[in-house]
């Protein structure tokens, strides 16, 4: 049975009744029914400030930095790194921290905002914290 044919169903059985009361709880019934119904059909919104954390929390560092700076720590941890590779490290190194703690404050700032901790929202948003590289 679709919808519609509920519907109409409903409308015919209430138009039998006879008793103004019963009418009217009817009535009410049905409005709250189609708010809800109204409501479930809609995705769960996201306030401004809640869209504007999670637009810079994804922010990342520019894919070309992100790769030759993830490549470069491979290198390292491989002791397969250059005197210039590992100059060239120590200067990306800054830039990805920056990034990292820039990306944090946005994380702290959600779970404010959504009342939890901090590992709570990253497991919500299924980010995984970088492993540990041991030099």
């Amino acid at each position: 049975m679709n919808m519609q044919s509920t519907k109409l169903e409903l409308i015919k059985l209430i138009a039998d009744i006879q008793n103004e009361e019963l009418l009217s709880r009817a009535r009410q019934f049905l409005k709250e029914l189609e708010k809800e119904m109204k409501a479930s059909d809609r995705p769960p919104a996201l306030s401004k400030e809640e869209t504007e954390l999670l637009l810079k929390i994804n922010e990342g560092l520019p894919e070309e930095i992100q790769l030759r700076y993830n490549e470069l720590l491979s290198k390292q941890a491989e002791e397969t790194i250059t005197a210039s590779e590992h100059e060239e490290l120590m200067h990306l190194t800054p830039q990805v921290e920056a990034k990292t703690a820039e990306r944090m404050k946005y994380l702290v700032e959600l779970a404010q905002l959504w009342q939890t901790t901090v590992d709570e929202v990253m497991e919500r948003l299924g980010i995984k914290p970088p492993p540990v590289i041991h030099a």
